[in-house]
């Protein structure tokens, strides 16, 4: 939490009290790192990272992919500071379907997801009744690709690597 991790114009944990949480969490994870040393000494490497290093790398991915899907596609341009604005930050993400199963697991966060942006405290019990509401007042805003799941994520792997400034003076910048 101290210099030289800071961006010249404030301080990235202000205070005395970020400042002991971030070294809280730093303790945190030496001791988990020690835990996983001592785990692995006892037990072996490979049944430590059967049984812990493998389902967390495995959630990793599940959880960065999920991430990268509702916020990126061919289509979703993104903005300078200049002409970014908090309904343009909102509406400029996507809803997919995960199928009925992951939907119900996730409390549908991946088709609602545009919801979630627009107001982040609505539960996840009504955020398909926000959803609709959505798409009824805002259908030209509203953000939906009924893409199946591992054909969307070809198309955003192989088509979203690089980003440029659109034509003109908009200040928005598509992927190549």
């Amino acid at each position: 939490p101290y210099p030289p991790f800071q961006n010249g114009e404030r301080e990235l944990f202000p205070g005395r009290e970020w400042k002991r949480k971030v070294l809280l969490s730093d303790v945190g994870l030496v001791a988990m790192t020690a835990v996983l040393y001592l785990w692995a000494q006892s037990t072996g490497l490979a049944a430590m990272a059967a049984l812990y290093l493998a389902p967390l790398a495995v959630t990793n991915c599940w959880l960065v992919l999920y991430t990268w899907l509702q916020h990126t596609d061919v289509d979703i341009p993104h903005f300078d500071k200049e002409t970014w604005s908090w309904v343009k930050g909102a509406f400029h993400t996507v809803d997919r379907p995960y199928g009925s199963i992951i939907d119900f697991i996730h409390h549908r966060i991946g088709s609602t997801h545009v919801a979630h942006h627009v107001c982040s405290t609505i539960p996840h019990y009504k955020a398909v009744k926000a959803t609709e509401a959505l798409k009824k007042s805002f259908p030209d805003l509203y953000l939906y690709d009924p893409t199946p799941i591992h054909k969307a994520l070809w198309r955003v792997s192989s088509r979203c690597t690089a980003v440029q400034k659109a034509p003109g003076a908009d200040g928005m910048f598509i992927f190549t």
